[in-house]
């Protein structure tokens, strides 16, 4: 069991087994009746899908080859 809640001083604090904990957002899961409650609106809000672009094919493979290149040089320069 676990306890959760916004403040551990309060009578708004529960306890709840680890599922239960999987499901909370940071941000967005309130107390409502004595069950969590995750707001999707506020969790689309504060992790949007496209924050983190995924690099393009191309993009990728430069970074494949800089690094390549820094272990190289790295390997080299302990010669």
């Amino acid at each position: 069991m676990y306890a959760w809640g916004t403040d551990y001083t309060s009578d708004n604090v529960v306890d709840i087994d680890e599922n239960e904990l999987k499901k909370i957002v940071a941000g967005a899961s309130k107390l409502v009746d004595g069950k969590i409650v995750v707001d999707q609106q506020r969790v689309t809000d504060l992790y949007p899908t496209d924050a983190m672009p995924t690099p393009s094919p191309e993009q990728q493979m430069i970074a494949a080859l800089t690094l390549e290149v820094a272990q190289l040089k790295a390997a080299k320069s302990s010669d």
